[in-house]
């Protein structure tokens, strides 16, 4: 992965540079999360960075990225209270680091993008829709953040980090942020974010209630959140998911196409 992986602002590329697409995803991921998922991006040694969460355990958040050194990532991480974690855009990376820095992979995840398109911009929502512009969402769209499962632990446990995330919100200089509940009746049933800045726009916190799902709302509200992110002027949405399965081939039927399925691996 290039050096300053996370440092350099990018515009929209082609789809046929969408192989090298991994840092510029990392680097707008960073700046529109800045003040929400993402607490900080510290620098590292050779160019790399150690990006972090401080409500948030998630490897996914706390990792660093282009650092061969593993002393200084698990220094890194105790000062932070996390795991030692690295990213390896691919299982090329991957093999390479695992030897050099004694890791395992533990996990992998699939960026998606879509292209964007100023005919598909929608101001006027459909009956139903909520959309809010505070950078904390509102009471109703963490409650379907808190119904997503019929286990009430794993709930409890989603809403433990989430939370606090989310209600502490703030957003950077530049970045708009739109939070959309779709409600059936007096009930919110399902919710999307969006954190946006001049060119990219991440989709974040797509949920449906659990007494709601397997009906097409989270289709319905993605498709809400693709016409929100055209009607900012962004020309690219992307996102993470996890990948091969039922949740990539639902964004997939709705225009995003896989770019990068790096992997995240975990320091002994």
């Amino acid at each position: 992965m290039p050096d300053n992986a996370l440092a350099s602002p990018a515009p929209v590329p082609s789809a046929e540079s969408a192989d090298r697409l991994l840092p510029s995803l990392l680097a707008a991921h960073a700046r529109v999360q800045a003040g929400c998922y993402v607490s900080g991006v510290e620098a590292g040694p050779g160019g790399g960075q150690w990006l972090w969460s401080r409500h948030l355990a998630e490897f996914g958040l706390n990792m660093s990225v282009g650092v061969r050194d593993g002393a200084w990532i698990r220094a890194e991480a105790a000062r932070r209270g996390r795991a030692p974690v690295a990213l390896a855009a691919d299982m090329g990376e991957a093999r390479d680091l695992c030897l050099a820095l004694g890791a395992a992979p533990v996990a992998a995840v699939a960026w998606m993008v879509r292209d964007l398109a100023p005919a598909e911009a929608r101001t006027a929502t459909e009956g139903g829709l909520t959309v809010s512009e505070r950078p904390a969402p509102d009471a109703a769209f963490l409650g379907v953040m808190a119904r997503q499962s019929d286990n009430p632990a794993v709930n409890a446990a989603t809403m433990e980090g989430y939370g606090p995330a989310l209600r502490a919100a703030t957003a950077g200089p530049g970045i708009r942020v739109r939070h959309l509940t779709l409600w059936e009746g007096n009930a919110p049933v399902a919710c999307a974010s969006l954190h946006a800045e001049a060119a990219w726009a991440g989709l974040y916190n797509v949920a449906v209630a659990a007494p709601h799902q397997r009906r097409g709302l989270g289709r319905r509200i993605t498709a809400q959140a693709i016409a929100a992110a055209a009607a900012l002027g962004c020309a690219g949405l992307f996102l993470q998911c996890v990948p091969s399965g039922p949740v990539e081939r639902l964004y997939a039927g709705l225009g995003f196409r896989r770019v990068a399925r790096p992997l995240l691996l975990a320091l002994r």
